[in-house]
């Protein structure tokens, strides 16, 4: 058949323009439906928060926990694990109930390649196990994500503050599961019942002794203050307050820092050991306090035997088993000194979780923290008399003056963060001395030339 011209011409156009065709087809992106245009939100209100996916496949996360088999708290939360993994079908939980030295064994599960995804424990103790060493993951990403029963951020349901807690280093890395101050716990049926009514915040050392001498002539058969003297983190909340009143928390710390020691001779120290020996002397502790053995000042303090204890917010849920029905708990702040430099100073702490670096499953981690540490169980946990620094759960009723004080002082850590960071020496040299001082094997000055000695010994090892 004879070829014309023009077709001539067409064929070869088409013969040009398949391979064009073809090339273009290849390489052309998916076609998708435009965006939508966005409104810019107006600059008050903040962007929805990001709600991360559940994982598409089964994968299983392990808590090594804090609590022992058959505790409240350990009872409560393996139901609520238990009810995650029914509303989360694919991330399985395997929870270790370790008890306190859950973090000794965790070195050697670290050591051994052992999966381990969370950790709980004091804030103090999980900074110094997992955070300084460089195992824990920071968890700001995750507080900017949706919470579990809310449209707020995780972040933003955290009561106010509780949050810096689990700060190192500008990075969040540990959450907060209940959150205490250490204060005056009082039995409301002795004190008050002798006309003395505590304030919560600002009371003066001359009122404390008042009140004491006031409730002592009226309950002569009562002892005004409790104390387990085999505690050694109980016995230096004593010294620590007073020493922090008197020299302030950056005078406290400057004469534990200090190299050669001499620091602890500094007039308020001597002064802060000196009230402490003058309520031992006047016979306000409990007889025999220097020999009692944890938990027997507490025991005596629900029976009825001892009007206030200065302990951890703790105390309520702790004795709740053994305190009989309508103990009355009272609250208050230790009392400020006239002219010193550290009045209004708080301690405020909390047991937390920690995230594992090492974690294969982050997201479901996070999910998992969420649920527990959401509106939904946390009132759960305060129903337990244990406080939740969650906005919207319930305070136990005992424990609503803990965040009266918290409204009105300056938080600082446990011992003005000497126990977080430098652990080696609140164990080695302050307590050694402050157990002898308390149990009133060293006087006043005794026991500041121990602190002097034995800070200098402890530094120059270093």
């Amino acid at each position: 058949m004879k070829i014309t011209k023009f077709k001539w011409f067409n064929i070869m156009m088409v013969l040009m323009i398949i391979p064009l065709l073809v090339s273009c087809a290849q390489q052309a992106p998916a076609v998708t439906e435009p965006e939508a245009p966005v409104a810019e939100a107006p600059a008050a209100e903040k962007p929805a928060a990001e709600e991360p996916a559940a994982p598409a496949e089964k994968v299983k996360i392990v808590y090594w926990s804090m609590f022992s088999e058959g505790e409240p708290l350990m009872l409560l939360l393996d139901k609520a694990t238990k009810d995650f993994m029914v509303e989360f079908p694919n991330i399985e939980v395997e929870v270790k109930w370790a008890g306190r030295q859950v973090l000794t064994q965790l070195q050697s599960a670290i050591a051994a390649g052992t999966q381990v995804d969370i950790v709980d424990h004091s804030d103090d103790r999980v900074l110094n196990a997992i955070v300084k060493s460089g195992l824990a993951l920071p968890m700001d990403k995750y507080l900017g994500e949706k919470a579990y029963d809310s449209d707020k951020t995780w972040g933003e349901t955290f009561a106010p503050g509780v949050l810096d807690l689990g700060k190192y280093e500008g990075q969040t890395y540990l959450i907060p599961r209940d959150d205490y101050v250490s204060a005056f716990f009082y039995n409301k049926d002795i004190v008050e019942a002798a006309g003395v009514t505590p304030t919560v915040n600002g009371m003066s050392w001359e009122d404390f002794n008042s009140m004491l001498e006031t409730v002592q002539a009226a309950n002569p058969d009562v002892a005004m203050i409790g104390a387990d003297g085999n505690v050694a983190f109980y016995n230096n909340w004593w010294f620590s307050y007073l020493a922090v009143r008197l020299a302030g928390i950056d005078g406290f710390r400057d004469a534990a820092y200090d190299k050669t020691g001499e620091k602890w001779g500094d007039p308020e120290f001597l002064q802060a050991a000196q009230m402490i020996r003058e309520l031992q002397d006047k016979g306000y502790f409990q007889e025999g306090f220097e020999g009692s053995v944890w938990p027997a000042a507490q025991v005596k303090w629900v029976n009825g035997d001892v009007a206030m204890m200065f302990m951890g917010a703790w105390l309520p849920k702790e004795m709740s088993e053994q305190m009989p029905e309508n103990f009355n708990i009272g609250l208050f702040a230790f009392p400020d000194i006239a002219g010193a430099k550290g009045n209004n100073v708080v301690e405020h702490w909390a047991n937390v979780y920690g995230v594992m670096a090492s974690t294969k499953s982050p997201d479901a981690v996070a999910t998992y923290l969420k649920y527990i540490l959401s509106k939904k169980v946390g009132t759960e946990i305060a129903t337990l008399g244990t406080p939740v620094p969650l906005e919207g759960v319930p305070v136990p009723p005992a424990l609503v003056n803990q965040y009266e004080i918290l409204k009105v002082a300056q938080a600082m850590p446990a011992r003005a963060g000497l126990n977080t960071e430098i652990p080696e020496y609140m164990d080695n040299a302050f307590n050694v001395c402050d157990d002898k001082f308390f149990n009133k094997q060293l006087s006043p000055d005794e026991f500041i030339t121990c602190l002097k000695t034995e800070s200098a010994n402890f530094w120059a090892k270093k």
